[in-house]
């Protein structure tokens, strides 16, 4: 679940959601170039909302160390939690593929890009 400025966390995990629509963060520094979004109001299941201020491609570092360029992310300011969207990964042609309590998810040229376990 998505966690807003009443949480305290510093988490850089990203967090697979199936009910987001889009990825988003709260964190400003990860952005390259920020574009403004217009009606930005983001509403979490708990009738809480947020405002998106903008949206741009994050770059951030794997646990290998390899940078991972996340296209079309939300900028939610008070977002404590990264969410990556499997609808929005689903519609930018990655292939999602869950077994043996783990879901993977391949590129366009089925390359693993994300392995995680079930919980």
């Amino acid at each position: 679940m998505a966690r807003t400025n009443e949480d305290e966390s510093k988490d850089a995990s990203w967090y697979l959601d199936s009910g987001c629509s889009i990825h988003m963060t709260g964190k400003k520094e990860w952005f390259v170039k920020m574009n403004e979004v217009l009606d930005g109001k983001i509403k979490f299941a708990d009738d809480r909302s947020l405002m998106a201020e903008g949206s741009a491609r994050v770059v951030v570092r794997d646990t290998d160390g390899r940078e991972v360029v996340i296209e079309e992310v939300l900028y939610v300011p008070g977002l404590k939690t990264n969410l990556l969207s499997l609808g929005q990964l689903l519609q930018k042609d990655f292939v999602i593929r869950m077994e043996d309590n783990s879901l993977s998810i391949f590129d366009q040229s089925k390359r693993l890009v994300i392995k995680a376990n079930l919980s």
